[in-house]
């Protein structure tokens, strides 16, 4: 697969097409006054302490309070709401509650870990993570990890002896799955830049007033090639010259080997319009997605899921109606895959494909469609088919979707985009 990264740099905002085969696989999109708050961290005051939902709402400076979970606000903290965990024994071990771990008025120091949506705060969590291009330092931690995407045994090793070495101190090392054949001084100057840029967050914490910001999270640019720019990608296009040296900055930094794949555009018009990324931006907004054989899809967003029909539309086929079911059903699956991750859509998904009669065409669309989401970043789970034969999915929270960034709801119909017939109209109220 050729993987491209496309960087538009206009006056309003910052667009980013990811590329597979030549087709936009996710988009980014951030304003010129960047509002994305993940990986920000912030020095806040606790205002205000719920034990009946085990968390609290932290002023951080921002529009709306974030909220932090009390699984967020123990050291090595998760998700979730189990209140108890099993020791090496058998025996259960209770969990702090959360007005035993903070108090109102409190300053505390937090990182942000989910955007505000849909008139949330921001999700917050004290256990710190500074995120590199090879490895992350985690904050309360002491260990030493390796993605568990990288198979080789030795290479495991190599990888953890690196990370161990400056483990302690109460700041653990996740080596990250780029970091798979990188030379040892290459991981170990990124760790480094990591320990003195904790370091120099963790001296503003006492200096300053409260709530303020302690730590940017990088600009979209920088992130990106943090995040998805390696050896198997073809090149990283950017149209700014400044943010093209920034670029070549950071990578002098932590991996010069991939200097040469930044390419500066001298283009003037449009970049996303020069890849065709626009026409795929269009598609993404649509309701209704068609699919190469005739049928189409239909995306219904709602706030407490998504719902996807699939449909046959003038596909016929040449064969019997179960073969061009299941045919219908394989491209859809695929199509399904893409758009989630173009749409960003989070959350739980059903999809409602064509009625299957044979169990083995069922097994066959939800393998298809389980292998189809291995290429998604964000983490997704194919539950399967439901007694309803709807197939349940569910997709990480992390950020908006693609909808809510580059668009709002009209202020005359609410977002229903349908219209009140006028009296004598057929099927007026």
């Amino acid at each position: 697969m050729v993987k491209e990264i496309i960087v538009d740099i206009g006056l309003l905002q910052t667009r980013v097409a990811v590329l597979e085969d030549g087709e936009p696989a996710e988009i980014f999109i951030e304003g010129s006054r960047p509002q994305r708050l993940v990986g920000n961290i912030y020095r806040g005051i606790v205002r205000e302490v719920l034990p009946g939902i085990q968390a609290a709402f932290i002023d951080i400076g921002v529009e709306k309070n974030a909220y932090l979970y009390v699984s967020e606000a123990v050291p090595g903290g998760k998700s979730g709401t189990d209140r108890s965990e099993t020791s090496l024994d058998g025996a259960k071990v209770h969990k702090p509650r959360i007005e035993q771990i903070i108090k109102p008025g409190r300053e505390i120091t937090v990182q942000v870990i989910k955007e505000p949506v849909e008139g949330k705060g921001a999700r917050v969590t004290t256990n710190i993570t500074l995120p590199g291009k090879y490895a992350v330092l985690v904050c309360n931690n002491s260990l030493a990890n390796v993605s568990a995407k990288i198979k080789n045994d030795s290479e495991r090793e190599r990888l953890k002896n690196i990370a161990s070495k400056f483990c302690g101190e109460g700041s653990g090392i996740i080596i990250r799955t780029a970091s798979e054949g990188v030379k040892d001084s290459e991981i170990e100057n990124e760790i480094l830049m990591l320990l003195r840029l904790r370091d120099s967050i963790f001296k503003k914490e006492s200096k300053g007033k409260v709530p303020r910001i302690l730590h940017q999270e990088t600009g979209l640019h920088v992130k990106i090639a943090r995040e998805y720019l390696n050896k198997d990608v073809k090149g990283f296009v950017i149209n700014d010259r400044d943010r093209y040296n920034e670029l070549l900055d950071y990578l002098d930094k932590v991996s010069p080997d991939l200097k040469n794949k930044i390419k500066l555009f001298h283009q003037e018009y449009d970049l996303f319009e020069y890849y065709r990324i626009e026409p795929a931006i269009r598609e993404a907004l649509s309701r209704k997605v068609w699919l190469k054989c005739g049928g189409y899809l239909v995306f219904d967003e709602t706030e407490a899921l998504t719902v996807i029909d699939v449909n046959t539309g003038k596909f016929t086929g040449k064969r019997e109606q179960e073969n061009t079911i299941l045919q219908t059903n394989l491209e859809a699956a695929a199509v399904i895959a893409r758009q989630i991750r173009l749409r960003n859509i989070e959350g739980i998904i059903l999809v409602d494909f064509i009625d299957m009669k044979e169990e083995s065409h069922k097994d066959k669309v939800v393998s298809f469609l389980k292998e189809a989401v291995r290429a998604d970043r964000n983490k997704v789970i194919v539950e399967g088919i439901t007694k309803l034969g709807l197939v349940e999915m569910t997709r990480k929270k992390v950020r908006g979707t693609l909808r809510e960034t580059i668009t709002k709801p009209c202020p005359v119909c609410g977002g229903t985009g349908r219209l009140i017939q006028q009296p004598g109209q057929r099927g007026s109220i």
